[in-house]
Order: structure tokens, then C-alpha cells, then sequence
């Protein structure tokens, strides 16, 4: 028994050798996939790792990679592609998917920026169950392109019955309301939006604009509305102007010195705003102070007609007729279609005998504005009185010709 075991132990060392000299001369490639393999993993791993802040994730895999460069691709495509290539794109992809809701508003959208609203309201009212908030908006506003003021309320009407407080839903019912000449709907739709959104610009505008075309303009609701934008928006050059303007024609003159004030700090390169606070030291008494804003206002905004038509105002009003026939000139360049620096021109240069500027300033303010036949008459009135021959006759065929 004892010499069997010793057989036995005998076989076993000697297969442990013949292992441990297999393993010592094997070929260096033997155990190199598996020890790579495991490398490659733990390299992997560390780079995911690290990646990810020190979270493993797994790598995207480059079939992924090639797709969405693929996408960006098709992305970048679409939109090199010229509008009218865009629609044709668009309504053959609609054909393939009649129901995908994106694809009708995206084609209704390009066709709007053609100005093609009658398709968009046609495809929009067929689709009417499927697009959503913002499609209904594009559709209310294609009918307001076409002035179908009962079209928009119909939209509208399927915002405001899921959403009181729609700002922009009751901001384009307004706009309908005036378009239609319904003016007591269009201001409490206004003021709807402006209740939901006090920062609403649009909404705003939509009433000021209604209170601006007025006859006369309603300077009270005007005064609050900007005052309201002031406290809501912020203080903007453009609404403080506005409140200065209104202050002014409104006859506030204490308040319009204080807001064309406020104005000029904010903006002072808004040539209006020095020019309303002439005419608010002006109303307050104060000529001598007018005149002389009037005159750096004229000097800082040589391309004002409005600055240089109120510098020669108020010379003309002092009778100091030579400047102010200067003045007038200079406004008229500085728009040719201003009427009443053209008149100023005509009834300045008049004063001083320049018959020959009057009369072609005469007959250019009242190609511009036909109100301007009263003083056109005056003055040919003036000559006949005068007996002036030379030029009576020539005043008189003109201003016969200049009829309201």
C-alpha cells in the first residue's frame, strides 16, 4: 500500500512539472485575449468614468453616431432650401403623414412667410382638430392679413372658451373688434389682455392706437395708458416722449415739463422731447426760455423738421420774418413733404416781398395739404388789395387752383 502512494505522488509531481514548463514556454500570445480583453475593459471603464464625472456610462455606439450626423445633415438641408422648395418639401412630407399635427404647422407657417393666407387659413380650418394653441394663432392672424375680422373672432373664440386669461387671444380680438369698427368690443378686449398680462406691450398699442385716432385724440386715456406702461414696463425713452407729447397738447404744461424732462435724461438724442419742452415753457409764459431751446434744438437736430419748424415759428411770431424764412428753408430740405414748413416758407418770405419763394411755396403746400388754401388766398386777397399787378394775377390762377 505504502509503495502505491509513493506511485501515486510520483505521477503527480511529475504532471505538475511538465505544466509549470508548458506554462513557462508557451507562446507570448497564448493568454493575451483574455489578459487584453480585461485591459480594454477596465480602460474602458475608466474612460466612461471619467466622462461622466465619475460615473460609468456605456459607450454610444458609432451606428448612433452616424445617425445623427445624418439628421443634423437633413437638418442643415431643410433650411439652405429656398421658401418656395421648403412648401414643396413640406406638402410632399404631409402627403406621406396627413395627420402629424407639426408638419401642418410647419408648412402653414412657411406659407404665411410667403404671404400666401388664404392657403393657411384653408389648410388650418381642415386641420382645426389637430393643431394646437399656437396654430390657431398663426390662423387668427392670417385672417386679420385678410381683413376677416369675423374669421378671428370665430378662432379666437376657441382659445378664450378653454383660456379666460389668453393675453394674446383677447390682444388679436381687439385688433378684429377695430378692424370690424366695433370700438367698445375692441377696448374691453384690450383692456382684457392688459387685466391677464399688465406687461403685454401689444395690447397696449392696440388701445393707444384706438385712442390716437380719436377726433380729438383721447389725451386723458393716452396720459394713463403710458403712465401704466411707465410703472409695468419700465421707462422707456419711447413712453416718456409719448407722456411728454400728450402733457403738452393736453395743456399740462407743469406735468410736461417734468415728463420731456425725464425723457431727455433717459434719451438725449431724442430731438422731440426738447422740442415739447419748448413748447411747455412757451405755454407756461416763458418765450424768452422757449426760444432759446427752440434754438439749440434746431442747432443739435439740423435734420428735425419738427425742431426747425418750431424755431421759425416762433421767430415768425416775433416778426422777425428774414430768420425765419432761413429757418423754414432749412426745415423744408430737411423733409420736402412737411406742408407746414412749406407754408411757414410761403407766409415768411411773403412778409418780406420774396414773392417769387412765396408763390412756389404757397403751391407746394398745398399740393401737400389742401388746408393750406385759406392762407394762400389771404395772401393773393393781400396783393389784389395792394393793387400789386405784377404778381396778383399770377397769386390768384394759383390759389383758384388750390381748392380743399
Amino acid at each position: 500500500m505504502t509503495e502505491r502512494l509513493n506511485s501515486y505522488r510520483s505521477l503527480a509531481l511529475a504532471f505538475l512539472a511538465l505544466v509549470s514548463l508548458w506554462i513557462t514556454f508557451a507562446p507570448s500570445g497564448v493568454f493575451a485575449k483574455e489578459e487584453d480583453a480585461f485591459a480594454a475593459f477596465e480602460e474602458s471603464s475608466d474612460k466612461a468614468v471619467k466622462a461622466d464625472g465619475g460615473k460609468a456610462t456605456k459607450e454610444v455606439p458609432k451606428a448612433s453616431l452616424t445617425v445623427e450626423t445624418t439628421g443634423s445633415q437633413k437638418s442643415q438641408e431643410k433650411h439652405a432650401l429656398s421658401p418656395e422648395k421648403k412648401v414643396e418639401k413640406l406638402k410632399a412630407d404631409l402627403l406621406k403623414s396627413p395627420q402629424n399635427a407639426q408638419l401642418i404647422l410647419e408648412l402653414s407657417e412657411e406659407l404665411f412667410n410667403l404671404g400666401q393666407y388664404e392657403k393657411v387659413t384653408t389648410l388650418l380650418w381642415k386641420n382645426v382638430d389637430k393643431i394646437d394653441r399656437k396654430g390657431i394663432l398663426l390662423l387668427a392672424r392670417s385672417h386679420e392679413k385678410r381683413k376677416e375680422p369675423a374669421d378671428m373672432v370665430r378662432s379666437l373664440n376657441l382659445l378664450i372658451s378653454k383660456n379666460a386669461k389668453d393675453f394674446e387671444a383677447h390682444t388679436l380680438m381687439g385688433a378684429a373688434h377695430q378692424q370690424n369698427r366695433k370700438e367698445k368690443e375692441a377696448i374691453e378686449s384690450y383692456k382684457s389682455a392688459i387685466e391677464a398680462n399688465p406687461q403685454y406691450e401689444p395690447a397696449f398699442l392696440g388701445l393707444i392706437d384706438l385712442y390716437e385716432k380719436r377726433e380729438p385724440p383721447n389725451l386723458y386715456e393716452l396720459r394713463i395708458l403710458f403712465q401704466d406702461l411707465i410703472q409695468n414696463i419700465g421707462s422707456r425713452a419711447v413712453y416718456l416722449v409719448k407722456l411728454c407729447e400728450i402733457n403738452t397738447l393736453d395743456g399740462t404744461f407743469e406735468a410736461g415739463l417734468r415728463s420731456c424732462g425725464d425723457a431727455i435724461r433717459k434719451d438725449s438724442k431724442k430731438a422731440d422731447a426738447y422740442v415739447f419742452l419748448g413748447l411747455n415753457q412757451k405755454g407756461m409764459g416763458d418765450t424768452a426760455k422757449a426760444e432759446k431751446t427752440f434754438k439749440k434744438t434746431a442747432a443739435k437736430f439740423p435734420n428735425s423738421e419738427f425742431a426747425l419748424y418750431q424755431y421759425g415759428k416762433i421767430l415768425e411770431e416775433k416778426k422777425n420774418f428774414l430768420e425765419a424764412m432761413k429757418i423754414f428753408k432749412r426745415a423744408t430740405e430737411a423733409d420736402d413733404k412737411a406742408a407746414r414748413s412749406w407754408l411757414g416758407l410761403a407766409t415768411s418770405s411773403f412778409e418780406v416781398r420774396k414773392y417769387d419763394v412765396a408763390l412756389i411755396a404757397y403751391r407746394k403746400a398745398c399740393q401737400l395739404d389742401k388746408k393750406t388754401a385759406v392762407a394762400f388766398r389771404r395772401a393773393t386777397t393781400l396783393l389784389r388789395t395792394q393793387k400789386n399787378q405784377e404778381w396778383v394775377g399770377q397769386f390768384e390762377n394759383s390759389s383758384d387752383n388750390c381748392t380743399f
